[in-house]
């Protein structure tokens, strides 16, 4: 088990010991990136594709957020979506674009919050238990970066944070009721 996740998991059992047991479907997922602000001569801003995985087998439960350049003619933005290659090998190359609720545009350097409501999409049939949100990104003429922060789903709230070193600056995932 990668030091990260192992010391996200220690954070979320005390977490998940305090929190009073909320049901599920009463919790809502919170998403907090930070992108870094990149000194180079032309920026171009990164794809994004964010995704739970079961903690234990990391296999994918689906994904949440798909950020990549809605603006080009023809859906050629779609095609750039490759370079997530984690992501893609996935679930992308299955998906159709754009995905409602999941898709949207390319963000700037900032902190940038996304609430995913535990009522629809993948939570409302999400099992309680330790899952992991992945977020890979991938940035024109930069890197690729991937970050995993765990959580627990259904056990009442808790959250983790993720420091990163390339193209994410910081991941930040709780759960709220």
């Amino acid at each position: 088990m990668p030091k990260t996740i192992a010391k996200t998991s220690a954070r979320l059992v005390g977490a998940a010991t305090l929190a009073a047991a909320v049901p599920a479907g009463a919790a809502d997922l919170h998403m907090q990136i930070t992108l870094p602000e990149v000194q180079v001569a032309s920026y171009y801003r990164p794809y994004l594709a964010a995704w739970i995985e079961d903690a234990a087998t990391r296999e994918m439960q689906g994904t949440v957020a798909v950020w990549y350049d809605t603006r080009l003619r023809d859906n050629l933005g779609v095609g750039f979506l490759r370079d997530l290659r984690r992501w893609w090998r996935e679930a992308g190359e299955n998906m159709s674009f754009p995905a409602d609720g999941v898709s949207g545009p390319t963000r700037g350097p900032g902190t940038h919050d996304v609430v995913i409501p535990g009522d629809s999409g993948i939570l409302a049939g999400l099992a309680p238990g330790d899952y992991v949100l992945a977020v890979e990104v991938s940035r024109e003429n930069g890197e690729r970066e991937l970050l995993r922060a765990g959580f627990s789903w259904g056990a009442g709230e808790n959250d983790a944070e993720i420091q990163g070193s390339k193209e994410i600056e910081r991941l930040a995932v709780a759960v709220t009721r």
